[in-house]
């Protein structure tokens, strides 16, 4: 397990990964499509334009690590650092 502090939109603490791919997948500042939310892995599917003006984002949460597949519950929860 490879632990990581990822710095996105907002701080998030010291986090164990499974795989070093989704630590990659994590670090990227703009256009990130993976980010965690709530203690949960989310993947950004869609931003569509809505009537009226704006955007609007789809995202689903992501149980299984899309590189190596290990389940992704409870990864995401801050570890004492």
């Amino acid at each position: 397990m490879e632990e990581v502090g990822a710095k996105m939109a907002q701080e998030v603490p010291l986090i164990t990964l499974c795989c070093k791919d989704l630590g990659t997948a994590l670090s990227f500042p703009a256009g990130r499509h993976f980010f965690i939310e709530d203690g949960k892995l989310q993947l950004l599917v869609a931003r569509t334009p809505v009537q009226g003006g704006g955007e609007a984002d789809l995202q689903n949460a992501v149980r299984y690590c899309p590189f190596c597949g290990q389940p992704t519950a409870g990864l995401f929860q801050p570890k004492a650092s």
